[in-house]
């Protein structure tokens, strides 16, 4: 059985309900199998700190719907998969996620940063409650406007203060005016994505998104 676009929602919605596996919690098991795939029950257990029967009908539900395909080491994402992992990112205006080190200005042992396009209207308290909701240590925004990198009622221009890391920023995400990245830090590296992931994305968002497979 595959799924259809319009299918998708319900599917989803009925995946959450079902299994009681939050949104941003499925996003960041899409990008635990897509980067590390064949990714076996037990990493998903450890590294995503489900129980393994929760896991067990997950991967069951996933590989039957054609997103995931089981192999002897374990899921990896198909063609399906990864079109919807693109279809959710472009959704919520993310380009990427990636891990990065703030060097001197990390604030655990990992970090994830998602670069999320034109959100010029934000509010810090509520992203950093939602990654920290979600499991981080700590949570980081910094917006581009008018050439400058810019943290929030911290530093108004991290360019001119510390040019090497804002320049190793700029290379590793392509910034345009109005752009926001949101960096997690965890002492786990999936654990700060899955808080990233929640930071960017509406938890309940799921709900309206009209994908095209």
């Amino acid at each position: 059985m595959l799924i259809h676009s319009s299918e998708f929602d319900d599917f989803i919605d009925g995946l959450v309900h079902e299994h009681k596996i939050k949104f941003p919690k499925i996003v960041t098991l899409f990008f635990l199998i897509k980067e590390k795939g064949p990714v076996g029950r037990y990493k998903i257990v450890k590294e995503l700190e489900l129980p393994e029967g929760i896991v067990r009908g997950t991967l069951s539900y996933f590989t039957n719907v054609g997103i995931f395909h089981m192999t002897k080491k374990g899921a990896i994402l198909t063609d399906v998969g990864t079109n919807i992992l693109s279809k959710i990112l472009e959704k919520f205006k993310i380009k990427s996620i990636k891990n990065f080190d703030f060097e001197f200005l990390a604030l655990d042992s990992c970090c994830a940063v998602a670069h999320v396009l034109q959100r010029k209207n934000f509010n810090v308290l509520t992203l950093r409650d939602k990654a920290v909701r979600a499991g981080a240590s700590a949570c980081m925004m910094i917006s581009y406007e008018k050439g400058r990198l810019i943290l929030p009622k911290v530093y108004e221009d991290l360019s001119a203060l510390f040019p090497p890391l804002a320049g190793k920023l700029s290379k590793e995400f392509p910034l345009v005016e109005g752009d926001l990245l949101i960096s997690a830090f965890a002492p786990r590296a999936w654990k700060a994505r899955e808080a990233v992931i929640s930071a960017a994305v509406d938890d309940d968002a799921y709900r309206t998104m009209a994908l095209r497979l």
